[in-house]
């Protein structure tokens, strides 16, 4: 057998690092007090700032300011009690008079007896309307009275002093609001016929011959029923009434002829 082969020298091995050195400790704060930014040392710097005139200044600002916030809150909750004693106040008072009107109103709630209440308030507001329409009509009716106008049957009456032509009268009744006269019932016949018998004059009615034909109230309603006087119509295309008749008192005459007339006017049905 052949020499076995030398061994290979081992490699040296590599030195240690040396070691870091320890960083130094920090020095405790003298007397044992703690670093600054910590909480007892915030509380400190307070404690330095109250006992300080800048202090004293601010607690006694802050004082001042609470006192007044707390003396404004304390006047609003007082007046705000007030409104809403004055608002219950009210609302009792509604109640009351609600009830009052109908007792049915007595079980609903304050909502219920407000909306009660509208439409009594608009009912009364129609009703005044109404009322100041209803004066202005009495006292319209009133000055005819005064200007010579007659009453009958809830109809007023106006015999004119004044002479036009039955198309003028027409035109001067219809300034009052009136026309001239038509006749509905024999009652009011008798007693038109009555009034110009006693003032012995003629007056114009609403009567014409339409188209020259049919004799016609100016309603557009035909005369079915007709009380002419004797000898009636003669030529004319108007009807009047005479005084001097009996109980048929109408009369034809020339439209142009100048004589007296009678308006009439049912007052408006705010007042019937």
């Amino acid at each position: 057998m052949g020499n076995p082969a030398p061994a290979k020298p081992a490699a040296p091995a590599k030195p240690a690092a040396p070691a870091k050195p320890a960083a130094p400790a920090k020095p405790a704060a003298p007397g044992g007090a703690e670093q600054p930014g910590t909480g007892a040392s915030v509380f400190q710097d307070f404690v330095t700032l109250i006992n300080s005139p800048m202090g004293e200044y601010i607690i006694v600002s802050v004082i001042i300011a609470l006192t007044v916030l707390t003396l404004l809150i304390f006047l609003l909750y007082q007046k705000e009690m007030k409104k809403r004693e004055e608002i219950q106040e009210a609302m009792n008072m509604i109640r009351t008079f609600v009830v009052g009107i109908d007792t049915i109103h007595e079980d609903k709630d304050d909502f219920q007896i407000l909306a009660v209440a509208q439409n009594i308030s608009e009912e009364m507001r129609y009703f005044a309307n109404r009322n100041d329409e209803l004066q202005k009509e009495i006292d319209h009716l009133i000055g005819n009275l005064n200007d010579g106008w007659v009453i009958y049957a809830r109809t007023f009456y106006f015999f004119s002093h004044e002479q036009h032509s039955w198309v003028d009268s027409q035109k001067k009744c219809e300034r009052e609001g009136a026309k001239l006269l038509s006749f509905e019932t024999s009652e009011e016949q008798q007693f038109v016929n009555k009034q110009v018998k006693d003032r012995k004059r003629w007056f114009w009615i609403g009567l014409f011959k339409d188209k020259g034909v049919t004799w016609t109230w100016l309603s557009g309603i035909v005369a079915s029923l007709t009380y002419w006087n004797d000898g009636e119509p003669r030529p004319g295309n108007c009807g009047a009434l005479t005084y001097e008749c009996g109980s048929n008192c109408w009369i034809a005459s020339h439209c142009g002829k100048h004589i007296r007339y009678i308006c009439k006017k049912v007052p408006n049905d705010v007042w019937l």
